[in-house]
């Protein structure tokens, strides 16, 4: 099993990153175009993730290369201390849990960081070396993502974030 800690700067507040972390199109576009997560059932994953739900998802590179199955669920949000961690995993790996935490270390900047735990076998190194790469360029495109306009978002009583 690797640990895996990326960290970064965004020019936001901790309010706003809030509310994108909640919507899974958020994923999507910071995941995109590297990868693209289609969920199995035909489905919409919804305007807002929940917690304690799996979400059962195909993942594809680049959008079209399939690479199996991947599971998200939501296990623990913390406001207070900023923390969310999900357990994944799919068919590549046995383990991917990922926690995110954040704070707002000025006015308008939050420090922000990404720990990811993965377990894949024999394909243990090369999935470390594609989530160092993937992990930085996830945390380019919320810089990009929190820069552009707010939208409106439904509630939604079942919802985490």
């Amino acid at each position: 099993m690797v640990l895996i800690k990326i960290s970064c700067r965004l020019l936001t507040t901790e309010e706003k990153l809030w509310e994108k972390l909640g919507k899974p199109e958020s994923l999507q576009f910071i995941a995109s175009p590297v990868l693209k997560f289609v969920p199995q059932d035909g489905q919409d994953l919804g305007a807002r993730w929940r917690i304690d739900h799996v979400y059962q998802l195909k993942l594809y590179l680049f959008g079209f290369i399939p690479l199996g199955r991947h599971d998200i669920q939501l296990v623990n949000i913390d406001r207070n201390t900023n923390t969310i961690l999900s357990k994944e995993s799919g068919s590549l790996t046995r383990v991917w849990n990922h926690r995110i935490h954040f704070y707002e270390e000025a006015k308008g900047v939050v420090s922000y960081a990404d720990q990811i735990e993965i377990e894949a076998g024999l394909l243990t190194p090369l999935i470390w070396v594609f989530a160092q790469l993937f992990y930085r360029y996830r945390q380019r495109r919320w810089s990009s993502l929190l820069r552009q306009p707010d939208t409106a978002t439904p509630s939604d009583s079942e919802t985490i974030l």
